[in-house]
């Protein structure tokens, strides 16, 4: 437990007991919170000059900052988001939503239905109308459903893509087709 003030040597009520109790307590929490941080922080706070309150204060301070900046910079590239053309949807998906799992791990937890309408924002020109379907839809669309759907329209793009041609003219001497 950090005790927030040493004890003062002109306090009539004190005696030199507690006042060494006090410093040796203060050392048992500093060297709990300094055996925490890593190599390079120990040799940052390691010295004297700091009684455990005052460690714990400024870690606190500097690392509850760099927290809060994170937050911000989850949220922004959360919103600043795009994908490509020639990425797979599916895998642009994932990185959204893992994007959206640092702001959950932040305490910043989206509607599942915010996520899958801004998932569907994010699509593309060429999914534009496959997005404008789904906005449509009568029922709530879950995440599970909207990933499931868009793997079977990547899927279905893909084989549409790979058909072969059914019937093209067959070239005979000198470039000519058998029709003409």
């Amino acid at each position: 437990m950090i005790q927030v003030t040493r004890p003062e040597p002109t306090d009539t009520n004190l005696r030199i007991v507690e006042i060494v109790q006090w410093t040796e307590m203060d050392q048992i929490d500093r060297g709990t919170i300094l055996s925490a941080l890593s190599n390079t922080l120990f040799d940052v706070y390691c010295s004297n000059s700091y009684t455990a309150k005052s460690l714990w204060d400024e870690l606190d301070w500097k690392y509850n900052t760099e927290e809060q900046g994170l937050e911000k910079y989850s949220i922004s590239k959360f919103m600043r988001y795009q994908m490509v053309e020639y990425r797979f949807v599916a895998e642009q998906t994932r990185e959204i939503t893992n994007l959206e799992h640092a702001l959950t791990d932040a305490a910043m937890k989206l509607p599942e239905k915010f996520l899958v309408m801004s998932i569907v924002d994010k699509f593309f020109k060429s999914w534009e109308s496959f997005g404008m379907t789904l906005k449509h839809q009568k029922r709530r669309l879950p995440l599970d459903d909207l990933m499931i759907a868009i793997s079977i329209r990547e899927e279905h793009r893909n084989q549409t893509h790979k058909m072969p041609i059914e019937h093209q003219p067959v070239q005979s001497n000198g470039g000519k087709t058998e029709s003409e």
